[in-house]
Order: structure tokens, then C-alpha cells, then sequence
């Protein structure tokens, strides 16, 4: 115990300016030195996480603004391709259609409709209908029908959207259909459907004559918090480094001896 309390006490220099002392130990100064570099690299990943979102709702913008083009043309990362708008030729596989349950839009619940879409010259892919009330209970499921005739659609791509909290899982049974799910996974689907399916998804637009109610959801870009969440690092680095300086920080003995050394002095005499 000798040894280990002799090496933290250790001191790795010992400043005196106008009365004070500084003087902090090695294991004290190592400490400080690590808890003040997470504090900083913390507070530096939200300002890099600020700086992300910024850029891409600027992206987002600028993209919906773009001629749509075709699946073909379309850049390979799936970053780089989310809210570009596309024109597509084909028709729906109208037999076989998704629910994506607990789905609230303007206070009503109820499902977003995803429907399997075969094009002319490309991939099949997943096409996000438009939203969808619930029906008198849930083991009614309301009319999602759809005609199989050739169409051309326009709309965003995106991700398929994320899991989140997963309520429950999928259930996997194609026995009867529309079937209702908890979670898009564009590989489950592209195994019930027994076929494969592009890696993204169709919004599309809100003139394309659906009986299903549009919405296109707000993505969660809110700079302001990372950046509120930041200054709370970088505040508790500062924070670290008073605590340090004060800590190890302490007023010199001179003018305390001296006047004793008067006290002993007066009393000789």
C-alpha cells in the first residue's frame, strides 16, 4: 500500500507564483489528461454529427429540386440516391401487398401501404403507396386494391425506413394477403414475394391520382441539439480543468513561518 501511495503522490512539478503553489501529482495529471481528451473527442463528434445533418438536409433540398431520372441512371450509394426523384414504367403486383402497422398521420392511426412493383426495363422494387386509417378493428384490414395495369410513376427514393422500437416480429405468413408488418426488411419481403427486390424504396409523389393519403416524413435533422449537446461537453472539460488547477493549487507556508519565526523571536525577549 506504501508503494502505490507513494506513486500517486508523486509529483510531476511544483510551481510557486506570488504565494502559491502548484503542484500536481503524476497519476492526478494522467487522469485529468484522460478524462479531458473523451470530454473533447465527445464534444468534437457532435460538432461533426451538426455539421453531417446540416449538409445533408441542404442535400435533401437540393435533390427534390433535380430532373427526375431513371432507376438506371441513378448514383450507386445508397446516400447519395435517397430524395432523388425518378420516373418509372411497369405495373404493380397487386396481389401480394404490405401494411406497415402503427402509423399515425395527423392524430389517426393506421397503416402505410407498400406494394411490390415490377418495371418494364429495371429491378422490381417496394413502392410506398401513401398512408392508409385503420379499419373498424384490426382484423378488418381496409381496401388497399390496386389495378396491375401498365403504369409510368414518379416519385422520391429513399431507405426503406428504419426499425426503431420493435413492437413485435414480422410474422413471415404469405397465406393470405395483404400482410401486415411490423418492420420493413426489403430481404424478408424479397423472400416472400420470390423475387428479388431493389435495396431502397418509392415514395410516390402526391399527384399520382392515389386514393391513399400522402405524407412524407420529416427527417429528424436537428442540428441545434448536437450542437446544445457540445457545449455540454466541452462546458464539462472546462469544468475538469478548473477542478484540476484548484485542486492542485494551495498557498506556500513562507508568510506563515515567517511570522511564527517573529512570534518565537518576541517571546525570547
Amino acid at each position: 500500500m506504501n508503494i502505490v501511495s507513494t506513486i500517486i503522490n508523486i509529483r510531476l512539478l511544483t510551481v510557486k507564483i506570488a504565494g502559491y503553489q502548484f503542484s500536481p501529482s503524476i497519476f492526478i495529471t494522467l487522469v485529468t489528461v484522460i478524462v479531458v481528451y473523451i470530454l473533447f473527442s465527445l464534444g468534437q463528434w457532435q460538432l461533426d454529427r451538426a455539421e453531417y445533418k446540416e449538409n445533408l438536409q441542404q442535400k435533401i433540398a437540393e435533390r427534390q429540386n433535380l430532373p427526375a431520372t431513371t432507376l438506371q441512371e441513378l448514383p450507386k450509394s445508397l446516400d447519395d440516391r435517397r430524395y432523388r426523384p425518378v420516373n418509372i414504367e411497369g405495373h404493380y403486383d397487386h396481389d401480394k401487398q404490405f401494411l406497415l402497422d402503427n402509423r399515425i398521420v395527423n392524430g389517426v392511426v393506421g397503416y402505410d401501404v407498400y406494394t411490390p412493383f415490377i418495371t418494364v426495363n429495371g429491378p422490381a422494387l417496394l413502392i410506398n403507396r401513401g398512408f392508409v386509417a385503420q379499419g373498424p378493428s384490426r382484423q378488418q384490414l381496409p381496401d388497399i386494391s390496386v389495378s396491375n395495369q401498365m403504369v409510368k410513376l414518379s416519385g422520391l427514393m429513399n431507405k426503406a425506413p428504419s426499425k426503431g422500437i420493435i413492437l413485435a416480429d414480422n410474422l413471415n405468413d404469405d397465406s393470405s394477403w395483404p400482410v401486415v408488418l411490423q418492420y420493413v426488411d426489403l430481404k424478408e419481403i424479397s423472400g416472400m414475394l420470390n423475387y428479388q427486390l431493389m435495396d431502397m424504396v418509392l415514395r410516390v409523389n402526391k399527384d399520382e391520382n392515389s386514393p391513399l393519403i400522402y405524407h412524407l416524413p420529416v427527417l429528424n435533422l436537428n442540428a441545434a441539439k448536437n450542437h446544445g449537446y457540445a457545449f455540454q461537453w466541452f462546458a464539462m472539460m472546462v469544468t475538469v480543468c478548473f477542478l484540476y488547477l484548484y485542486l492542485n493549487t494551495s498557498k506556500t507556508n513562507k508568510h506563515k513561518t515567517k511570522n511564527t519565526s517573529n512570534e518565537i523571536n518576541g517571546n525570547k525577549h
